[in-house]
């Protein structure tokens, strides 16, 4: 990726009226820019770095704003540059006349240029700038964890270690190419095959997270499915506690998905209520029923809601969309059961639910984190938090079983060489050592302009 050295200004909080706004200028030019515009007791190149200094700025001898301005002088700063941060007032229309000062003779960040030149000048690794992005956006307990764990480095270390291994195991290898051409043999293929099978376990296990890391970034994604009028929106709204859909009496009032999130002890759940799925003339209403059927393949959990009546065609459906395992049923409307049909329910796994009681809402919450339940230590050691890394870590996986195979086999060392430098080279893409500007691009273009 091309390094480009030039000053580089932006704002760095978000539109809108707050306390103050922030505004970040990097680059070798940083501290002279805001020299010129900037007024206090001393010279603004005067002041040591860390140093916070107020002072006002002008334009033209107008006064523009009261402001505190940080200085942080490479390279112990965000990016590695000499780096100036400008709080002001927190008006847009304060912020931008500064900004507008600032870009006469520097130019608009892009967005993630500051974490992508602090990449570039190795204050972060590739892992730790996608943390950076994962922050920003962090909305539950958990999701933030993940992210703060990754800024620290835990998901790097974990991989620099496997690395350290495959640079063993690769060097031994090479040995015993020497070796062959030297007419001697003293190679542990014994030892080697067992080196690749833990680490290829280690590899397995780290892949796994991969679901868990995505829902914790992402949310977890549930459906609320069933037929017309079996209280789904009502169920939709207990969650949300507020009436966020319309509820009456009337079959197909739901034509579209609604989607809302919540946080539900400490992880992001993002809940759709679907259209009610039923055979219907009404194109509008099909075309909503087709958006359903999209909503709940993509889901990882689906809350199939009865109200007590047949139901056995819609589940078969169901089952032919997404995995049993992801299914919780339920019976609303429990309170207008008599206790024998209660029974009989509650005997085919489902769980009772009145949205005018509130009652199984909370078993259907619980149910809801059964199998995503993730610890603090696995987040410290290192998980996985989005599909390019998990496609790396099955790459360097495919090529770990590859070079087993050839051992096994016993193909020849060179079959065996060439399968771990692969796999190298898929975990170097994951922490930053190799990776395509395309890559690196597609990561800090999702960033926000001024981080």
């Amino acid at each position: 990726m091309e390094y480009r050295n030039d000053t580089i200004s932006a704002i760095s909080t978000p539109a809108g009226i707050g306390g103050i706004a922030v505004l970040r200028i990097s680059g070798e030019q940083a501290i002279q820019i805001v020299s010129e515009i900037f007024h206090s007791k001393n010279p603004l190149n005067s002041y040591p770095s860390h140093k916070a200094i107020l002072g006002r700025i002008y334009h033209g001898g107008k006064l523009i704003d009261e402001v505190l301005v940080t200085i942080f002088k490479a390279p112990h700063s965000y990016t590695g540059e000499d780096v100036v941060e400008i709080s002001c007032h927190g008006s847009m229309f304060i912020a931008n006349q500064i900004l507008e000062l600032l870009l006469l003779k520097s130019r608009l960040a892009d967005p993630g240029e500051f974490t992508q030149r602090a990449f570039l000048n190795e204050k972060i690794g590739l892992t730790q700038a996608e943390a950076v992005g994962d922050l920003l956006i962090a909305k539950t307990k958990f999701s933030h964890l993940a992210a703060l764990q990754q800024f620290e480095g835990s998901l790097r270390h974990r991989i620099e270690k496997q690395l350290d291994v495959l640079t063993e195991m690769r060097t031994l290898l090479e040995l015993e190419i020497d070796f062959q051409e030297q007419g001697l043999d003293e190679f542990d293929s014994e030892g080697l095959n067992n080196k690749i099978k833990l680490l290829l376990k280690d590899l397995q296990e780290l892949a796994e997270t991969g679901r868990e890391g995505m829902i914790l970034k992402e949310g977890l994604k549930v459906s609320l499915v069933g037929a017309p009028n079996v209280g789904k929106s009502s169920i939709f709204n207990a969650f949300l506690q507020t009436e966020r859909a319309i509820v009456t009496p009337h079959p197909g009032t739901t034509r579209d998905y609604l989607e809302e999130a919540i946080a539900l002890n400490g992880y992001l759940v993002r809940i759709f209520d679907t259209a009610g799925i039923r055979e219907t003339k009404d194109d509008i209403e099909k075309i909503g029923i087709e958006r359903s059927y999209e909503i709940i393949q993509s889901s990882h959990k689906v809350l199939f809601i009865i109200d007590g009546s047949e139901n056995e065609a819609e589940y078969k459906k169901l089952i032919q969309l997404v995995d049993e395992k992801q299914i919780i049923k339920v019976i609303n409307k429990s309170d207008l059961l008599s206790k024998k049909e209660l029974k009989k329910f509650s005997e085919n796994g489902f769980i009772q639910c009145s949205t005018k009681s509130n009652d199984g809402l909370q078993k259907i919450k619980e149910t809801l984190l059964n199998d995503i339940e993730i610890s603090e230590a696995e987040l410290t050691s290192g998980i996985l938090t989005n599909t390019r890394q998990i496609a790396a870590v099955n790459r360097a996986i495919l090529s770990l079983e590859k070079a087993a195979l050839s051992m096994q086999n016993e193909m020849g060392v060179e079959f065996t060489a060439f399968d771990l430098k692969e796999a190298s080279s898929a975990l170097e893409e994951i922490i930053g050592k190799v990776s395509s500007d395309d890559i690196l691009n597609q990561i800090f273009e999702n960033f926000c302009i001024g981080k």
